[in-house]
C-alpha cells in the first residue's frame, strides 16, 4: 500500500510545470545561440574594420607618396620668382622676405601659406592682413596690408601710434601731424596690444567719422582730451574748443554711432556757417541736445 501511494505520487507530474521546464531548456538554448551569433558578428566586424584602417592607411601612405612625388620633389615647380606688395611706409619687400625665410623655399607647393600667414600675423603687430597666392609652376605673390596710425596716443614723455582698430603700433617721430588722443590712465602699453578701453575707443570713433565722411572737410582735430568719461573735450587744427557729447557714447552700438555722426553734422555745419560769415567759433558745447553755446 504504501509502495503503490509513493508510486502514484513519483508517476505525477502537473502538466503546467513541464511545459514550463521545456520553455525554460528552449530559451537557453536560444540565448546561447544569439549569445554565438553576436560574437561571431562582432569578430567580423572587427576584423573588416581593422581591414578598413588598414587600406585606409595604406592609400594615405601611397597618397603622400604620389603627392611628394609629382609636386614636392617635382623641379617643375620649384620657386622660381616671388612678387611682394606692401601697401605701408614700414613695412618692405626686404622685411617680407626675411620675416617668411623666403630664400630658404625651394618648391612652391613646400611653402605652406596658411601656417606662414598666421605666423607673421602673430609676430608682426604692424601688418593687418596678408593675401597669399600661387601662379604656376613657380611664381608666389604676397600682399601685405600695413596697419595705418590714426592718433598719437599721450603717454608720460612720448606718444605710441594707435590705428583705427585700437591697435598700439609703437613710437613714430615722423607722425606730428597726427591728432594726440590724452587723458587716459593706460600705462604698460606696447606694440601689438588692442585697446578696448571705451574711452580711448570713443575718440578713434570721432576721429574715424572725421576721416571717411564730408565732416572732416570742417572737422580737423588737432587733440581729444578723454579724462572725462561724459564728454570728449576736443581741440581743432584753428583753434577751436569743442565739448562734445552724444547719447548713447558709452555703448559701442550702432544707434550711438548715428547719434555721434549727427552731432559731428551739426558740428560741422556750425563750422561752415561761421567761416561764411568770416566769423570764427572760439568755443561751441555740444554736450547738450537742443541749445548749443558757441562763443
Amino acid at each position: 500500500m504504501w509502495g503503490s501511494r509513493a508510486t502514484s505520487r513519483r508517476k505525477y507530474r502537473p502538466k503546467g510545470l513541464q511545459t514550463a521546464n521545456i520553455l525554460n531548456v528552449s530559451a537557453a538554448g536560444s540565448l546561447k545561440r544569439r549569445s554565438a551569433m553576436a560574437f561571431r558578428v562582432a569578430v567580423v566586424s572587427l576584423f573588416l574594420l581593422a581591414g578598413l584602417a588598414s587600406a585606409g592607411i595604406l592609400a594615405w601612405q601611397g597618397m603622400r607618396f604620389i603627392g611628394g612625388y609629382l609636386l614636392y620633389d617635382n623641379n617643375l615647380f620649384r620657386m622660381r620668382n616671388f612678387k611682394i606688395t606692401c601697401d605701408g611706409e614700414v613695412i618692405t619687400q626686404k622685411h617680407v622676405v626675411e620675416y617668411l625665410d623666403l630664400n630658404s623655399c625651394s618648391n612652391i607647393f613646400a611653402f605652406n601659406m596658411a601656417e606662414r600667414r598666421a605666423r607673421l600675423l602673430k609676430e608682426v603687430p604692424r601688418i593687418r592682413s596678408a593675401e597669399f597666392t600661387r601662379r604656376l609652376p613657380g611664381e608666389l605673390y604676397i600682399t601685405i596690408h600695413e596697419r595705418m596710425p590714426v592718433a598719437r596716443l599721450q603717454m608720460n614723455s612720448y606718444f605710441l601710434t594707435i590705428d583705427r582698430d585700437g591697435y598700439i603700433l609703437g613710437t613714430s617721430p615722423g607722425v606730428k601731424s597726427l591728432p594726440v588722443i590724452a587723458g587716459h590712465t593706460l600705462a604698460g602699453l606696447r606694440p601689438g596690444v588692442r585697446l578696448e578701453d571705451r574711452k580711448v575707443t570713443k575718440a578713434l570713433d570721432f576721429l574715424l567719422v572725421c576721416d571717411t565722411t564730408m565732416v572732416g572737410n570742417y572737422v580737423r582735430a588737432r587733440s581729444i582730451n578723454v579724462a572725462r568719461p561724459e564728454v570728449l573735450e576736443v581741440e581743432l587744427a584753428e583753434g577751436e574748443k569743442i565739448k562734445f557729447a552724444w547719447q548713447g557714447m558709452q555703448q559701442d552700438s550702432p544707434a550711438g554711432r548715428a547719434n555721434m555722426e549727427s552731432k559731428l553734422n551739426l558740428l560741422a555745419d556750425i563750422l561752415r556757417a561761421a567761416a561764411a560769415g568770416g566769423k570764427k567759433h572760439s568755443y561751441i558745447d555740444l554736450t547738450l541736445e537742443n541749445n548749443i553755446p558757441a562763443i
